[in-house]
């Protein structure tokens, strides 16, 4: 009898083995409509930016609740985040990406021409500044942010908006911003929460996050300007690199 259950078990394993390290089909079937192709790679955030498991994920939709998507297709990677009660999209829920956590994927239109995504700022420390057209900080702050690139070449630019080309290349005219515009970016700017123009983050490397000003207010000194903002940079260099070793 012993000898039969010994068999019995052994025989029952590899199943449930393999019944363990499937994927729940619930979380299965919700990826498949993201379409992000055969191997997909996808992050859940609460509507604080904490990250969740799929089924707390699902258990939050269940409440009626909406979410953002920053997704790039292509390289099959997605980042959700739940919205805030009530809200919906353009209403960015608070804004919580800190040192360390993992910038959302993403796949947006450049005035340049083509995609740009963020495998494409991989290798090199990356500035990224948040405006809309009609932000008066922001057009306050282009004057700085084309002499930080200018002094600054090893550093990748991108400016990034959530509206459309017309709005975006209108303000590239009228106030001279030399960066790299993305534009169409709604969905970015949910994910991360950014609510407050302008706001500055620093990308390492990898593509994490090495630092964040929100709302910034610099001197109305442009020489002062400049200095302050690399100050920052530097700063948050330095910290994403102690924090890395």
């Amino acid at each position: 009898m012993k000898h039969r259950a010994l068999l019995l078990a052994l025989a029952l394993a590899p199943s449930a083995l393999l019944h363990a390290a499937t994927p729940d089909k619930g979380e299965q079937a919700f990826v498949a409509t993201l379409q992000l192709g055969a191997t997909p790679q996808v992050r859940y955030l609460d509507s604080n930016g904490r990250p969740l498991d799929y089924t707390a994920f699902a258990q939050e939709l269940q409440q009626r609740r909406t979410f953002s998507i920053s997704r790039d297709s292509q390289a099959g990677m997605a980042m959700l985040r739940i919205r805030p009660p009530g809200s919906h999209a353009g209403e960015p829920g608070r804004f919580s990406f800190g040192r360390g956590d993992a910038f959302p994927p993403f796949a947006l239109p450049s005035l340049h021409g083509g995609t740009q995504r963020l495998s494409d700022f991989h290798g090199r420390y990356t500035l990224v500044s948040f405006f809309f057209a009609e932000c008066a900080p922001c057009m306050a702050e282009v004057p700085t942010l084309n002499a930080f690139a200018r002094a600054h070449g090893d550093v990748n630019t991108v400016a990034i908006t959530f509206e459309d080309a017309a709005s975006a290349r209108g303000f590239v005219e009228d106030h001279g911003l030399n960066w790299n515009v993305l534009y169409h970016g709604q969905s970015l700017t949910d994910t991360l929460g950014v609510g407050v123009y302008p706001t500055l983050m620093l990308l390492d490397p990898n593509g994490r996050v090495a630092g964040a000003a929100v709302g910034m207010t610099l001197s109305d000194d442009p020489a002062k300007r400049l200095t302050d903002l690399e100050g920052w940079i530097a700063q948050w260099k330095q910290a994403s690199a102690g924090a890395a070793r």
